[in-house]
């Protein structure tokens, strides 16, 4: 379960959704999904039948050359999540992320060869709709985090609410503040060591998404211009390498200062949980 927990930690860290890679994979990763979003985008915007086929060959080809990985194959640490050290946790998601930079390109390479079968205002089509839903999602984005501003406000001035320890009683520990352990039953000492931790890494976490925003930015920008390649592509990876495993690694630290809080019963209870829900998942596979 330790290395189950540090391995959804890094593999989240260096899983940057939206533009190039596939969202957080785990095993069995949807490997070809950010490939149906994106044709799922050129819907409605005039295509010819030409450029249909074109598109088509393109992905086709894509898929016979990225084949989906097979089941459990995603790569697991050798060390213990609640003693692993800072270079233990650097090299894995260092490795990891190196290890899905040939998948990166490939699908960075699709998306620019398929927005050059696009005419110029299939293109700005095509642009004028992603603005769009990047707006919905940063609108989205400032509402979640004022609403757990809010929460927080409001725990801190009412204290230890009775409802809400009463709810907690029930098995259904709150999420909303970024805990972690839903469905944990804590103590109201260990509430607010938690609440502390996530309040001392708010800016941090806020620092780790304007990095990760600029690289997507800077991704997107690059798959639309003339100038990309492979080697501008490997350029722009190793310019924000460094940053992103940094990211990873703050991340994991702190989800390993908050998994130290909890008591051994609790760990065996997340543990339990942990495994029925991967089994309830495999089900759905």
């Amino acid at each position: 379960m330790k290395k189950l927990l540090i391995a959804s930690v890094t593999v989240a860290a260096i899983s940057l959704s939206g533009l190039t890679l596939a969202q957080p994979a785990g095993p069995g990763m949807r490997h070809h999904e950010p490939v149906k979003e994106m044709v799922k985008h050129l819907r409605g915007i005039g295509l010819s039948d030409l450029q249909r086929e074109e598109i088509k060959t393109l992905v086709s080809a894509f898929k016979e050359a990225t084949p989906r990985p097979v089941q459990g194959s995603v790569e697991k640490p050798d060390f213990d999540f609640e003693t692993a050290s800072e270079t233990q946790i650097s090299a894995f998601i260092q490795t990891q992320f190196e290890a899905r930079e040939t998948q990166h390109f490939a699908l960075a390479q699709l998306r620019h060869d398929i927005f050059n079968v696009l005419t110029e205002e299939q293109q700005a089509k095509v642009l004028a709709r992603e603005a769009k839903r990047e707006a919905k999602r940063e609108n989205r984005r400032n509402a979640s985090e004022e609403k757990k501003a809010q929460f927080a406000k409001r725990l801190d001035r009412e204290g230890k609410d009775k409802k809400f320890s009463h709810h907690n009683r029930k098995g259904h520990e709150h999420k909303r503040d970024g805990v972690p352990f839903e469905g944990i039953e804590l103590s109201d000492t260990q509430r607010e060591s938690l609440s502390a931790l996530r309040e001392s890494f708010k800016d941090t976490a806020e620092a780790n998404r304007q990095i990760m925003r600029s690289f997507k930015d800077a991704q997107r920008e690059l798959i639309r211009s003339s100038s990309f390649s492979q080697a501008s592509w490997e350029a722009l990876v190793t310019k924000y390498k460094d940053d992103i495993v940094s990211a990873g690694v703050e991340k994991a630290k702190h989800r390993q200062a908050m998994f130290a809080l909890l008591t051994d019963e609790q760990k065996t209870e997340l543990k339990t949980q942990r495994e029925d829900e991967r089994k309830l998942r495999d089900i759905f596979r």
